[in-house]
């Protein structure tokens, strides 16, 4: 059985269209983790610990959703209202428009609650 030719036409004919738009959205979303809204947020969210097993522990998070306290390897920023899908040329505006946005679209999650939140959004 013959293999079928897959289209190439990004990158000297090296990437398909969908590699070509994972790469982008990878790159954008890198380069998101360093925007100040992101720190705001976080700041927002955080106490000083008051853990008494886990002395090293500076600071706590709390979560939006469940409003538990978890130390900041346990939480991730995230988006209130989603990104979207990045998978044509016409998407990029809001696409980076809608990652690229203020505090008041950013909430602080654990990460179990933003699996949740992840698996509801996509339904």
């Amino acid at each position: 059985m013959a293999k079928r030719a897959v289209d190439k036409p990004f990158a000297s004919g090296t990437m398909t269209k969908a590699a070509f738009f994972s790469f982008i959205r990878a790159g954008l979303r890198q380069k998101s983790r360093r925007w100040k809204p992101i720190y705001d947020c976080l700041n927002a969210a955080k106490r000083p610990s008051k853990d008494k097993r886990n002395k090293r522990l500076k600071w706590q998070f709390q979560c939006a959703k469940c409003k538990r306290w978890k130390a900041r390897t346990e939480v991730t920023v995230d988006h209130i209202k989603p990104c979207g899908s990045l998978n044509s040329l016409e998407d990029l505006p809001n696409f980076v428009k809608t990652l690229f946005c203020e505090v008041d679209n950013l909430q602080c999650l654990c990460k179990i609650c933003h699996d949740k939140k992840t698996v509801e959004d996509r339904a």
